[in-house]
């Protein structure tokens, strides 16, 4: 089955973490690259944003305010904006919502949905903004928990079966899931106790 992009949220260990996964068949030549608190998607050909303005982004970052840490992961730049409202204050779906309707829907050829996920402690919000449809959902966490949404096919929430030890575990677990077209795969893990606040962050590229 092909889905396209996938966003992940959830707990494993206790902690919180968000996942991505670029699937796709029109543009695969692409790789995530960690960069201080943000990870960023972007092709190996510069010349392939001319055919796609949507295929580099900041699919994960990271940051804080005075309600906690949180990581926000999605498939564009909406990324930037709903950390940002966050860190203004915002409620992490008040931030969401506003961010995926002031962005919509990608005006490309698939009209592909835009889709994103926050994490903060033991909560977690998805949200998916179609051509015709908006919704956002947000989640208490318990145990070991994680759910996706993808741009295809699984664009209603669900549970997904994945956790890990770290950042680079859960990236190449998410890289892996039995999905078509896998391309690259970032993930944010909240560090345990007594190792200070914030995330470690990690890529999986496999060329």
């Amino acid at each position: 089955m092909y889905v396209g992009r996938i966003v992940i949220v959830g707990h494993s260990q206790g902690r919180s973490f968000v996942a991505y996964r670029v699937s796709s068949r029109s543009f695969p030549n692409r790789r995530a690259e960690v960069r201080g608190q943000s990870i960023m998607v972007s092709p190996l050909d510069s010349a392939d944003l001319a055919k796609n303005p949507y295929i580099a982004y900041n699919c994960i970052r990271v940051g804080s305010n005075i309600a906690g840490d949180v990581a926000v992961v999605s498939n564009g730049t909406h990324t930037d904006m709903i950390l940002e409202r966050i860190q203004d204050g915002q409620r992490p779906m008040d931030a969401m919502a506003l961010s995926l309707v002031a962005y919509g829907y990608e005006r490309d050829e698939l009209d592909t949905p835009r889709i994103a996920g926050a994490v903060r402690g033991d909560r977690c919000w998805l949200g998916i903004a179609k051509r015709d449809e908006l919704r956002i959902r947000e989640f208490h966490l318990e145990g070991s928990q994680a759910f996706l949404v993808a741009t295809y096919e699984k664009t209603d929430f669900e549970a997904a079966a994945l956790g890990g030890g770290s950042a680079g575990e859960i990236a190449r677990l998410a890289f892996d899931l039995p999905l078509e077209r896998p391309v690259c795969a970032a993930a944010a893990f909240a560090l345990p106790d007594g190792q200070g606040s914030g995330y470690e962050l990690a890529v999986y590229n496999p060329l």
